[in-house]
């Protein structure tokens, strides 16, 4: 979040929220756009559920436990990832 240009933090609480979504969370905070200045003000904070809001509708992402699966770009990644801890 950035307070010299908190219109952008909109664009930055949405990409948040659908990667949050894909990645499986259970529990989700978007915050206010202009929460890197002060408390959210309302406005902000009726902008950040609606956020939530849309994604979930427009996107349909929460029709599937998990969007992911099976997809083998994913499943590359993760291996990468547990092949280097491992190492």
């Amino acid at each position: 979040m950035t307070a010299q240009q908190p219109m952008n933090n909109i664009v930055r609480v949405a990409v948040q929220t659908l990667a949050a979504t894909l990645g499986g969370t259970q529990s989700l905070h978007t915050n206010g756009y202009d929460e890197a200045l002060s408390l959210p003000t309302e406005q902000a904070a009726g902008l950040a559920l609606r956020t939530q809001q849309i994604i979930a509708e427009e996107s349909g992402i929460c029709d599937t436990v998990d969007p992911f699966a099976g997809s083998y770009y994913i499943e590359s990644l993760t291996n990468e990832v547990e092949k280097k801890l491992w190492h």
